[in-house]
């Protein structure tokens, strides 16, 4: 029996040391240092470096260049555990979350939204100051719409006016060999008027001169076309109104051109794109028999003649070099004289109610001598504007003779909105000296 006793107790002894050595293997295998970090496996069981592996394999000159960090201790297993027993001279080691893994990733996702967001926001225009804006010319702003001959012109693709025959009269542009002409004696300096160095601006439109709105209207639309610009500053008489300078002025700038246009600065081009060679075809002027073109007056009473008959108004002329034209001009310009062969034209050296002055002298007498030179054109396409109720209508020239300062004012707004006003005046300006001149130094030049 003591046998089996002393047996029992050397297995007992047997199995102690095995269970101790075993435990103390597992012991050194939990604390033993892994040969290289846990790494997340893809789906296909296929390793996949860590970026720091990666970029250490990527070419220099395919990747950019960065400060090496100092080598990292390996890291702990990501699976969660209990803390380890420590162990005299060791440090325990710190389990690394789970979520410091994609750290470089989720920093470059930041990035890629902040970019994204970059791209996204649309940069805003500019808005262009007056002085930027100051190299739109009139050419660049408005290009004819048709050639002379074209058949038809079109107001934006709408209430078409074509031409009356198939073959006009006027083939081509005429260029500078076609005048545009402005008369002023008034200094129209103050400001928001023509000469006012500050310009003319809807920044201050109260002060905006409805008539020097339409001096420009005439410039831009000569820039447009190519035409040849004057704009004379005429003397004064003493004894009759200056309006009566048309006629000997005119004639000395006519000598150097086909054709030129005599329009009153309360008087305006409504199309600017629309070619005055056209307007002549769809007029049927006539290099042959009609030396001026005139529009009728509105049919009320005091437009009419001593004869019944209704005035034309020479606030607009067409006028061609023919040497008819100067018989008429000359006759004209003597008309309100003492001893002219009109008796009773002095009557219209002034104003008198709603008497005209030239206009009058012109209508009532000269015109009578010259049937077959001086064409009539419709009142509603060359005079006037519809707040008149007067039948005419200014579909092409619009001739606001009545509310200067704001039916006129809003006429010119329609054709020079927002900073166009601005601009096309401080180059009218800068421009003065290619179109500026004075009766006497016109007058003196043979």
């Amino acid at each position: 029996m003591m046998g089996a006793v002393r047996s029992n107790r050397v297995a007992l002894l047997v199995a102690a040391v095995f269970f101790t050595f075993f435990m103390g293997l597992a012991h050194f295998h939990l604390n033993a240092t892994p040969s290289r970090p846990a790494t997340a496996i893809s789906d296909s069981d296929e390793y996949i470096p860590d970026v720091d592996s990666a970029a250490a394999a990527a070419s220099p000159n395919d990747a950019p260049k960065v400060a090496t960090k100092a080598a990292q201790p390996p890291k702990a297993s990501v699976f969660p555990s209990a803390k380890a027993e420590e162990e005299p001279g060791t440090v325990p080691a710190i389990p690394t979350p789970a979520s410091e893994e994609p750290e470089i990733e989720v920093v470059e996702e930041v990035v890629e939204v902040e970019v994204e967001a970059e791209e996204e926001t649309p940069t805003p225009t500019p808005t262009p100051t007056a002085a930027e804006s100051h190299v739109l010319r009139p050419q660049d702003f408005v290009i004819p719409s048709v050639k002379p001959t074209t058949p038809e012109f079109a107001d934006y693709g709408a209430w078409g006016w074509k031409l009356p025959h198939p073959d006009p009269i006027w083939k081509e542009s005429l260029g500078e060999r076609l005048c545009i002409v402005d008369l002023e004696s008034r200094p129209f300096d103050k400001p928001g008027q023509i000469w006012d160095p500050q310009g003319m601006s809807w920044s201050r439109a109260k002060d905006v001169h409805g008539p020097s709105g339409g001096t420009l209207n005439h410039w831009v639309y000569s820039q447009i076309h190519g035409y040849k610009y004057y704009y004379v500053n005429i003397n004064t008489y003493k004894d009759r109104r200056d309006s009566w300078k048309k006629p000997s002025v005119l004639s000395k700038i006519l000598k150097n051109h086909e054709v030129c246009v005599f329009i009153d600065s309360d008087a305006l081009f409504n199309h600017l794109d629309l070619p005055l060679e056209w307007l002549m075809n769809y007029w049927s002027i006539s290099p042959h028999n009609n030396s001026l073109a005139l529009a009728v007056d509105p049919d009320v009473q005091h437009n009419h003649d001593r004869f019944g008959k209704l005035f034309l108004n020479t606030g607009f002329m067409i006028m061609q070099n023919k040497n008819k034209t100067y018989d008429i001009f000359r006759d004209w310009d003597d008309c309100p004289n003492e001893g002219s062969k009109y008796p009773g034209c002095t009557e219209f050296r002034n104003r008198k109610g709603w008497q005209p002055t030239d206009q009058g002298g012109f209508g009532t007498f000269v015109r009578y001598d010259y049937p077959n030179d001086i064409k009539e054109l419709p009142c509603t396409e060359a005079n006037g504007f519809p707040e008149a109720n007067q039948g005419c209508m200014g579909k092409f020239i619009k001739h606001v003779w009545l509310g200067k300062e704001d039916r006129l004012k809003i006429v010119v707004g329609n054709v020079f909105p927002g900073t166009l006003l601005e601009t096309f005046h401080k180059q009218f300006l800068a421009a003065k000296d290619s179109f500026f001149t004075t009766e006497d130094a016109l007058m003196s030049n043979e």
